[in-house]
């Protein structure tokens, strides 16, 4: 099916809005559609142009603006994305979705002690999801096998895989024809705020579309990470000028 996307710097994004993903994401995995949803900011996109396997993975996947720099980039190149769908907040709504339609949960990634009160606040709040099971991300490549072969076998509507990009999106995307599972998403530092671990910018900063500079001044060691965004806007605006000459 085709989907309505925009092309930044080769990725292709979906256009539609916070809600019409989530619709159009509860409609695909009540048909069985298999999908892979990556939430990109300008990071991800510029870890793609120097990695071939992760840049061929953003072209099969459902990619949804994660970052107010994309939805800039697009208004500078006259792209139809008007908003973000950050990845912590789309994960709460697909588990809202969850708790509506008793879908089965499973958690991947991050340490330990954080998955599991992920688990348990995610259950405590969605009773009516179904978490199958978890299990933390500090595995070692022997593993993978069993980790595959046991989450295959929980009969998973939504897989939530934290363990960083690209190598999230790279997991799902070598196993995602043996994972059977409807929805697999990469959900980065998710389970960090949702363990109450880590708390996300307060609502003006939100609001403000600041909450990249939030993190920053909150932890300062970024700043190599954060190093993308100027490098992401002048690609951006390189490419435009390049198409205009």
């Amino acid at each position: 099916m085709t989907r309505p996307v925009a092309h930044i710097l080769g990725v292709p994004f979906s256009t539609r809005n916070f809600d019409e993903t989530v619709n159009h994401l509860t409609e695909l995995i009540e048909r069985g559609e298999q999908t892979h949803v990556i939430t990109a900011n300008p990071e991800v996109v510029m870890l793609a142009r120097g990695n071939p396997f992760f840049r061929s993975t953003l072209e099969q996947a459902y990619v949804v603006p994660d970052g107010i720099g994309i939805v800039y980039a697009a208004r500078w190149t006259h792209k139809p994305i008007t908003e973000r769908v950050t990845g912590v907040e789309l994960m709460e709504a697909l588990m809202a979705r969850a708790d509506e339609r008793g879908w089965n949960v499973y958690l991947l990634g991050a340490a330990p002690d954080v998955v599991r009160l992920a688990a348990e606040k995610l259950h405590n709040r969605y009773p009516g999801a179904r978490i199958v099971g978890y299990r933390d991300g500090y595995f070692r490549q022997e593993e993978e096998e069993q980790i595959v072969q046991e989450i295959a076998a929980k009969n998973v509507q939504l897989l939530f895989v934290a363990m960083g990009a690209p190598r999230q999106d790279e997991w799902i995307a070598r196993y995602r024809g043996r994972l059977r599972a409807t929805l697999m998403m990469g959900v980065g530092g998710s389970f960090d705020v949702v363990s109450g671990k880590v708390k996300r910018a307060p609502l003006i900063w939100q609001k403000l579309n600041l909450e990249w500079l939030y993190r920053l001044l909150v932890t300062p060691s970024r700043w190599r990470r954060q190093l993308a965004i100027p490098r992401f806007v002048w690609t951006v605006l390189t490419e435009k000028w390049k198409t205009r000459s």
